[in-house]
This record gives structure tokens, sequence and C-alpha cells, in this order.
């Protein structure tokens, strides 16, 4: 395997190895070690197989951040298919789910609504409306704590009080929303209206259904530098970075054990990412995209930030 991690080294992650961890160690742990990157732009191939893989795995968080990523950037016509495997089993959750510390319930994502309905099927409408009959029983639960909620004085008892109520009727409006932009029969304007008032009161004017929008350009090419390589490599995980003298020169101010240096790569493409988490570089970080030509690397940068 090409996964190395040791201290302040550089780790380096080959996309073809995230099948083999997927199956030993599960799909989530494979998608840990990818940073949230992109896996479908410079491996198609892998990135459908772990798509596949979420047909019979739990139904985690991390894999449901993923399997939407995909569907909303790469069209398939057996997505709709897996979408509605992936969700419907999700479903099952909601009865089980308790108040956080923070006194909240999960909040349905608008992303994967949209997914769900870019990737539609005709049994997509009925699976939100499924949706929304769930959390519609759920609230139940909780309508009593919400009504005396209303009428306690101290904040943090009546956000305990109120918030998964609240919560609750956020899903039911939302789903609702989702069902309205499909044209639904399932939609209904008095059940919207009424889980309207019974949001938290900064949103009860109601709020736009949309997907959330796509703050990183990973296909930018926006060249940052095109290094003339000492040594001939055949792939980017081969590069060896102690022996060139501008590739080191990047990575020399991540060169703190509070600093990642991670590289994913799928022969000649991938991406680099540098930041750190604490003092005096705290919040400061870039992201690269990588291309190995010949003897020679082109670096593009995709990112840049201090927070």
């Amino acid at each position: 395997m090409s996964l190395n991690v040791s201290g302040q080294d550089l780790r380096r992650l080959n996309t073809k190895d995230l099948i083999k961890i997927s199956e030993d160690f599960g799909l989530d742990s494979a998608l840990y070690l990818t940073s949230g990157l992109p896996i479908y732009y410079i491996d198609k191939l892998v990135a459908w197989k772990l798509v596949g893989q979420t047909l019979n795995y739990k139904a985690s968080d991390k894999a449901e951040s993923f399997l939407v990523d995909y569907a909303l950037h790469v069209k398939d016509k057996k997505l709709p298919e897996i979408l509605y495997s992936f969700f419907d089993r999700k479903r099952n959750d909601i009865a089980d789910y308790k108040p956080d510390d923070f006194h909240g319930l999960p909040r349905i994502s608008e992303d994967a609504l949209v997914a769900l309905i870019v990737n539609s099927s005709n049994k997509t409408d009925s699976l939100l409306f499924q949706y929304y009959h769930d959390w519609e029983v759920k609230s139940k639960a909780y309508e009593s704590e919400y009504l005396k909620g209303k009428a306690e004085m101290d904040a943090r008892k009546k956000e305990k009080l109120m918030s998964p109520f609240e919560d609750c009727n956020y899903n039911c409006y939302t789903i609702l929303l989702a069902l309205d932009s499909m044209k639904s029969k399932f939609f209904d304007q008095t059940k919207l209206e009424r889980h309207q008032k019974n949001l938290k009161y900064y949103w009860q004017r109601g709020f736009h259904f949309d997907k959330t929008g796509d703050f990183t350009d990973y296909k930018r090419d926006n060249v940052f530098k095109t290094i003339k390589l000492k040594n001939q490599y055949k792939t980017i995980g081969d590069i060896d970075f102690e022996k060139e003298s501008e590739l080191k020169k990047i990575l020399n101010q991540y060169d703190k054990s509070y600093c990642r240096k991670f590289i994913m790569y799928n022969d000649k493409i991938g991406y680099l990412d540098l930041g750190c988490q604490s003092d005096p570089l705290a919040g400061y970080g870039v992201l690269y995209r990588l291309e190995l030509i010949e003897n020679k690397l082109i670096i593009y940068e995709i990112q840049n930030w201090i927070s």
C-alpha cells in the first residue's frame, strides 16, 4: 500500500488503495483518509466502486456526505436506485434519534434532497413523503414539551424544551419544499404553513430550498508553478520531495508537528493538501492539483486560506 503516516512526514495515499482499505476496515475509514477531497475528479473508477459499496454499508453520515457529493457532480443511470436504497435504509434511523448535547435533532440535508430530486425515479416522491411522515410522527413526542417551553422564561430551559419539536418541524417543512419543487401530489400547502409556524423564530418567515454552493473549484486551471523535476517518476506517489529542491521549499513551511502534508493521487494526477492547525500558522493552508507530464510537474492552485 502507498499510505504512509509518520509524524511530520508527507502522507501519501494512492486512490487504488481505498478499495482494499474499505473492504478491510469499512467505507467510513477509507473516506476519512481522503480528507474530503473529491476522488471522482482524479479516479472515476475507484470513486464509482466506493459508491457501489454504499449499497451494503450502514447509512452513516460520512457515507451519505460522499454519496450526495458524488451524485451532485457525476451523472450515472444507476444512481437513482443507489440513492433510493441508501436513504430508504437511513429512514429507519429516525425513530431512534435522540436530542444531542445541544438539545437538537439531526436536520435533513438540503443537498441530500437535491441529489435525490436530480437523480429521481418513480419512487422518489413516495420515499420523501415517508420521510415526512416519520418526522411528523416523531414531532408528536416533543409537542407537549414545546408548549411548556413557550411559557418558560429561562433561556436555557426554553431551548431544551422547544428545540426537538422545532427541529422535527424543520425537517417536515424542508421535505415539503422538496416535494413542492417536484410538483408532487404529496405536497400540501396547509401542512407547509403549519410547520413554518413551528420553526425557530428566525426561520418563521420561511426559507428557500436549494443546494449548498460549490465553494471550491477543483478543476480550476490556475497554474501556480511548473517544475522541471531532476528525476523521472512513473507516478506522483513516486516523487522524492527531498531530492526535488523546489518541491521541498513548498513543503518546508509546513514542516511542523501541528501541520498536515497530504497527497492523494492516481497515477499522474492528484491533490496536495497543506495546512496548519496551531499557532503561529493556525488556519493557514493551501490546496493544489498536481499533474505529472514526463519530467514536469504542473501545480495548479485550487484554493488558499487564512482563517
